[in-house]
């Protein structure tokens, strides 16, 4: 008689370990699940787009542009926004005096230039037509 009983108390432990490991294994199986699907459903946070290595080539051509123009003081604004057409032309930007990433990228180059007052207002009052939202732009992007 004392046999049956540790038979089925043997019985009921071997249901009851089995039964946790197969519980942490789902646990661990809809984890692990649950991390590929939050990383799959959020690519674009962590991998760049051709859209933004294009915007960031565009930048970086305006601001390195706009600290050799300023460094070479041989040129005139007539002759800068012509050299702007042309990278805006290069990378597909319409408008590019419309857009702000043109004058943040032209505040960046003015920094890059090491340029300090009183020629910094000069270059900004010049280079952003005089226009208040340019010339905030240009700020912006010489912070």
């Amino acid at each position: 008689m004392i046999r049956f009983p540790l038979s089925i108390a043997v019985f009921i432990v071997a249901v009851f370990l089995a039964s946790c490991s197969f519980s942490e294994s789902s646990k661990s199986s809809s984890t692990s699940s649950k991390s590929s699907s939050d990383s799959a459903s959020s690519p674009s946070s962590s991998v760049p787009t051709s859209k933004d290595n294009k915007k960031n080539g565009y930048e970086n051509d305006i601001r390195d542009y706009t600290a050799e123009f300023v460094k070479s003081s041989g040129g005139n604004a007539a002759t800068f926004r012509a050299k702007l057409s042309g990278i805006a032309a290069k990378y597909g930007v319409t408008q590019w005096d419309q857009d702000k990433s043109t004058y943040l990228a032209i505040g960046r180059g003015l920094r890059k230039a090491g340029l300090r007052n009183p020629q910094y207002d000069s270059f900004k009052t010049s280079l952003g037509d005089g226009s208040p939202w340019k010339m905030q732009a240009i700020d912006e992007g010489f912070k």
